[in-house]
């Protein structure tokens, strides 16, 4: 090749070169757009199947939007139990002696009790993975009291009371942060304060054993309020593939110090397994399984001194075993997307009380939602 040959050729080459990367950058700029195309024309994930109605820091609102719900429950209880034995009613006045004298015996035995509760709850998406929760609620309780005659231990039934409490409940606000999630798993933290806003001074007149109606302060189970600062800490595991979906949590209710009156309620933990099946898009049911574990009252209210076992604050708390069965239907299906329905019903299977006690016989409840 001769000298005067060289430049003409480099420059030759030089020029293929940038023909070639001017393609190479053409077609790599075709492809992504393509690319950029397809995800935008990919429909978005769907939200994952909803929980359980009875649980608390599953489902999160999305950021920027509210989540509205009013929950009904209901819930009765009946018999007496010591440990996980029942026991009659004629049992615990000739054998149970009274808190305040205890060479006496109790002479009220409670026969029924049912509750009613009504919340409404707020929940707002700060960010995709925050979310604020405010819970209010109203309790009612209906006490049905059977009363013995005489303090002895005599067996003659003198007569029943019917009477109750109403009142709204403690407030609870709590946060809900997700820290981790992937196409199948979701892992959460929620932490919640409870605020004693409802009372726990609420009065009520029963039958005494003499035959005169006496009004006292009512027992603390029939109390709305617990008058004490209680930390609610908790945390969620949540899966689904398919239409398939299931679950863990953990819910405890620690109360901080006592109230005015003397007393706090005992540490309450509450863990959680859950599985649902998705039938068609906005027909979820499922199956859960709850556990609980409840200590007794610490300290004393002066002002509760019944001849019944409720009066007595260490015969609170206990374990407790039970199944829930459920479903949430979305309104879909009536043309709003954004509402549903949810229902849960569930009994024990299992109960070790502090007793004698009475004994939780179910619970069922309905919570309408709503998407902001």
């Amino acid at each position: 090749m001769k000298k005067g040959q060289q430049p003409q050729s480099r420059a030759g080459s030089l020029a293929a070169l940038t023909l070639t990367l001017a393609l190479a950058l053409v077609a790599s700029n075709a492809e992504a757009a393509d690319i950029t195309a397809a995800d935008k024309n990919k429909p978005a994930a769907s939200p994952p199947p909803p929980a359980p109605m009875g649980l608390f820091g599953v489902d999160m609102p999305a950021a920027g939007k509210f989540a509205l719900s009013l929950t009904a429950q209901f819930a009765n209880f009946s018999g007496q139990r010591i440990g996980a034995r029942g026991v009659s009613s004629d049992f615990v006045v000739a054998t149970v002696p009274y808190l305040f004298n205890p060479t006496q015996t109790l002479r009220l035995v409670p026969q029924n009790v049912a509750l009613a509760v009504q919340q409404l709850g707020v929940a707002y998406g700060v960010t995709k993975d925050f979310a604020l929760v405010v819970n209010a609620q109203m309790l009612e309780r209906n006490l049905d009291m059977l009363t013995y005659r005489g303090l002895g231990r005599s067996t003659e039934r003198l007569g029943m009371s019917y009477t109750g409490t109403d009142g709204f409940g403690d407030l609870v606000a709590a946060g809900v942060y997700r820290i981790y999630q992937d196409e199948i798993h979701r892992f959460q933290l929620n932490l919640g304060m409870s605020f004693p806003s409802g009372s726990n001074e609420q009065t009520f007149t029963l039958l005494q054993p003499n035959g005169t109606y006496a009004t006292n302060r009512a027992f603390y189970a029939l109390q709305p309020g617990a008058g004490t600062y209680d930390l609610m800490p908790g945390a969620v595991y949540a899966g689904h593939l398919g239409q398939w979906s299931w679950g863990v949590s953990y819910r405890g209710r620690l109360p901080l110090g006592s109230n005015p009156e003397g007393y706090r309620w005992g540490d309450y933990h509450e863990a959680n397994g859950w599985a649902g099946y998705t039938w068609i898009p906005g027909i979820t049911t499922t199956l859960r399984i709850a556990g609980s574990t409840l200590g007794t009252i610490r300290g004393l209210d002066e002002e509760i001194r019944g001849r019944a076992p409720a009066a007595n604050p260490s015969f609170y708390g206990g374990q407790r075993i039970e199944l829930f069965g459920g479903a949430t239907i979305s309104g879909k299906f009536v043309g709003y997307e954004n509402f549903s329905i949810a229902i849960e019903a569930g009994l024990p299977v299992y109960q070790n009380l502090n007793g004698p006690q009475i004994a939780k016989n179910w619970q069922a409840g309905l919570s309408l939602r709503l998407k902001i």
